[in-house]
């Protein structure tokens, strides 16, 4: 009996010394917390471990570089853990000239900005520009550089038709001329003026192979009679199967004065 009382009490007590040692132990789990809590607020606070070294790299032709820089800074609201990349880059990506952006932390105190520009092909309907991917970019109207071929269409045939640009532009290239200009109607139906003034009429074309089909028969042409006289031609029209037809400056310049001539007569007639 008195063994199951000593027992008894002997239980008690440790009850007591764990129920008493508690709060010490959740007070001190409370204060370590509160610690890291600092610790962590403090690393991501914007003062703290501030960049030193800020570089920027990429191959740039048509970005200004201190201009480049300029955006960067503009951007940088916070140090090695505080900045926010994802906002850095989506700010800098707004840039027109700007098609891509990489950021990469160095520790301690560096930053890394890749910056891929635009590949400028050619002018879209006068107000945009068309890159490598056939996709759109808008620049102001002074940042368009001088040179680039025209390419003007019904909205949204961008695409198909910088494919018709890239293929015939190396068919072109092979006689020395390059395409300064590549129109489509309403019809569909397309027009290329060649570095030299010539103009080619092509049908109605649904891809590039089509359009590649007819300026073949250019080419071959161009090679083996048209060059010597390629000053007088004014327009090679592609319209047809098997052949082309050629119409001439002179040509192109009496049927004008012949339309003149028509015209001056009908007025005549009407005024008398």
């Amino acid at each position: 009996m008195g063994a199951r009382r000593i027992k008894r009490q002997k239980n008690e007590a440790g009850l007591k010394r764990f129920i008493s040692g508690r709060p010490l132990k959740l007070l001190a789990s409370g204060l370590v917390l509160v610690a890291v809590a600092l610790f962590v607020n403090n690393l991501f606070a914007p003062a703290t471990l501030p960049f030193k070294t800020i570089q920027v790299y990429g191959e740039l032709q048509w970005l200004d570089r201190e201009e480049l820089n300029r955006l960067v800074l503009r951007d940088l609201n916070g140090g090695f853990f505080s900045l926010d990349v994802g906002g850095l880059k989506q700010n800098l990506e707004q840039y027109a000239w700007i098609k891509a952006v990489s950021i990469r932390r160095v520790w301690p105190d560096v930053l890394q900005i890749l910056v891929t520009e635009q590949q400028p092909v050619a002018v879209w309907n006068h107000d945009s520009i068309i890159n490598r991917e056939g996709e759109l970019f808008a620049p102001v109207a002074e940042q368009f550089p001088e040179g680039l071929a025209a390419v003007n269409g019904p909205p949204g045939t961008h695409r198909a038709l910088i494919k018709h640009f890239n293929a015939l532009s190396q068919m072109a290239g092979e006689l020395g001329l390059a395409i300064t200009d590549i129109t489509l109607n309403d019809r569909r139906a397309m027009q290329v003026t060649l570095s030299n003034g010539l103009q080619l009429l092509m049908g109605r074309v649904r891809n590039e192979t089509e359009s590649a089909t007819e300026m073949l028969r250019f080419v071959r042409a161009y090679k083996a009679t048209l060059a010597p006289q390629s000053d007088r031609i004014q327009v090679v029209d592609l319209r047809y199967t098997n052949g082309l037809a050629v119409r001439w400056k002179r040509q192109a310049l009496l049927q004008g004065k012949k339309n003149y001539n028509h015209n001056n007569n009908k007025n005549a007639s009407e005024a008398g």
